[in-house]
């Protein structure tokens, strides 16, 4: 009978020790899984910063390359706008001839 009283003891404390290490098994997972999910957060943050950075310095560099590509058409322009005012500037004195012409012819004066 003592015996029977062991092997009983010694099986409730067999019992015992394997509920605390299922119970010590699920809270370690537990943790476990909380760090991962902190750990993928904080390197999708991290990922994100860096795109983030990545796509400004690429904004940056298309903005320089394009203003390099329009910096001669827009000093094109400028001498265009240049060269049509000089012009309009030198017959200005013709424009002014014709339209007093006009005027003076319209009432009579000449």
């Amino acid at each position: 009978m003592y015996l029977t009283i062991e092997a009983l003891r010694a099986i409730r404390e067999t019992e015992t020790s394997v509920l605390e290490l299922r119970r010590a098994a699920r809270e370690e997972a537990r943790r476990m899984v909380e760090r991962a999910e902190a750990e993928a957060e904080a390197l999708v943050e991290r990922e994100m910063r860096a795109a983030e950075e990545e796509a400004r310095a690429l904004i940056a560099q298309a903005e320089a390359e394009a203003l390099r590509e329009a910096e001669p058409i827009y000093r094109d322009a400028d001498e265009a706008c240049a060269r049509m005012r000089e012009e309009a500037a030198g017959r200005l004195a013709q424009a002014v001839a014709l339209i007093v012409e006009r005027i003076v012819k319209a009432n009579g004066h000449l």
